[in-house]
């Protein structure tokens, strides 16, 4: 079988092996079932799905709610707190939060498949799961500092006395602490005083997000510039594109 450009796919004629073709692709293979393998190009348009959802999933609610906003149009609804599973997140951002869970594990499902196929251990999928992993570590280890810190701010002021004579520190002193303390907390907008809850909620974000964004960037990186490139069937370099037939990377093209 000797392939010439433009036998596979005239409108794509820099495909040129066969296993590669978009209409052999199997969508529900190639993001569900983990088991088996997936060439680079059905690997690649799986992973630039998942990207393109998340990305327009977040940036296209938050840029009509800007938009709305500086229109001068009530947006309360669309800000609203939603609790999804372990997290709260505004309500405009649910379908990208439940896209981005989804596409975990369809991620993990099309890296096993794109390693298992280029003859590499499949194992090492679960590098994609790390960004998870490690940012809910972070947004457990926030919710813990953010309730206790909340605790903290607002005990009794006998058990604040209590906790400050233990420390070593005079009585005469917790009062003007304790006073402290009430001015600044009576600092900033006004509004109903924010929950135990919805305090250890945000400072659990405010510490897993950031660790999930560069670890996923991270991830993204090793996915483009090695995972992707990883020759079909485990035979030839890792390169780039889909211009080599099966009998070329044999003669050692």
């Amino acid at each position: 079988m000797n392939m010439t450009t433009g036998e596979i796919d005239p409108r794509r004629p820099w495909i040129r092996d066969a296993r590669d073709a978009p209409g052999e692709m199997n969508w529900v293979q190639t993001l569900l079932n983990p088991l088996g393998g997936s060439p680079k190009l059905h690997f690649t348009r799986a992973w630039t799905f998942s990207f393109m959802g998340r990305l327009l999933l977040y940036a296209v609610p938050a840029f009509t709610a800007f938009v709305v906003g500086i229109a001068g149009m009530k947006s309360d609804a669309w800000n609203a707190p939603v609790n999804l599973f372990i997290f709260t997140v505004p309500a405009l951002l649910v379908p990208f939060a439940l896209f981005t869970l989804l596409t975990e594990y369809t991620s993990f499902v099309g890296h096993s498949r794109r390693l298992a196929d280029a003859k590499r251990p499949a194992w090492l999928a679960v590098i994609v799961l790390v960004p998870m992993i490690l940012g809910l570590a972070a947004y457990t280890a926030g919710t813990s500092m953010g309730a206790a810190q909340h605790r903290q701010l607002n005990a009794p002021p006998a058990a604040k006395v209590e906790s400050e004579t233990k420390k070593g520190e005079a009585n005469s002193e917790a009062p003007a602490k304790t006073g402290a303390r009430k001015q600044r907390q009576r600092r900033g907008p006004p509004g109903p005083p924010q929950s135990e809850r919805q305090a250890a909620v945000a400072a659990g974000m405010g510490m897993g997000l950031p660790v999930w964004w560069l670890t996923s960037f991270g991830v993204m990186i090793w996915s483009l510039l090695w995972v992707a490139r990883l020759p079909n069937g485990g035979e030839g370099r890792i390169r780039t594109g889909s211009d080599l037939t099966p009998e070329e990377i044999l003669a050692g093209d």
